[in-house]
């Protein structure tokens, strides 16, 4: 039996509500897909800020004053300056700092554990070796070996184990007399 007026408006609904659910499952995938891509690259940003604030929180900074002593002959014996963190959120292990002193015709380095090195607690809030917010300690390093003399321009740089340092220039002034104490400012 053969029909005349076929209707197939029925079938054209059908096949336009299966195209549409592919759509909406597609778009479903896809959406899943980005979400998840942004929650990574979230997590990811998330991860490098905590470590750029771990680094900076390891950071430390040494005081304006340094104290240098000239001996008979009127060279540098040693120089005293304190350190400080810099922000509060992480210490400094001081067992492991290396220390660094140049001009321009010399460059010396002070390992961990040298013995030319004395650090000196100014103010501490327990008995570890770590340098946290709040705690000062002065750093004495004798540079007689070095030669520097009045008129002379030098560099002190400190590093943490960590990576973090600083440095510090002074220069000693022309007219000093030998075997006195002298107050550097930058």
């Amino acid at each position: 039996m053969l029909r005349e007026g076929r209707d197939d408006r029925a079938f054209t609904g059908l096949e336009a509500a299966i195209i549409f659910i592919a759509f909406v499952v597609v778009a479903s995938v896809f959406a899943y897909v980005v979400l998840g891509v942004g929650m990574t690259t979230s997590q990811k940003s998330q991860e490098v800020m905590h470590a750029g604030l771990e680094e900076a929180g390891s950071a430390f900074r040494p005081g304006y004053t340094v104290i240098a002593k000239l001996d008979l002959s009127g060279v540098l014996k040693f120089v005293e300056f304190d350190l400080e963190t810099a922000t509060d959120l992480a210490a400094v292990d001081m067992r492991s700092m290396t220390y660094t002193i140049a001009t321009k015709e010399t460059l010396l380095t002070f390992s961990a554990g040298d013995t030319r090195v004395t650090e000196t607690w100014r103010y501490r809030k327990d008995a570890g070796d770590l340098l946290e917010s709040g705690e000062v300690v002065t750093v004495k390093l004798v540079v007689d070996d070095v030669g520097i003399r009045p008129g002379d321009t030098f560099t002190i740089g400190v590093t943490a184990a960590g990576g973090a340092t600083a440095s510090l220039t002074r220069t000693i002034p022309a007219g000093i007399e030998t075997n006195t104490y002298v107050e550097l400012f930058s």
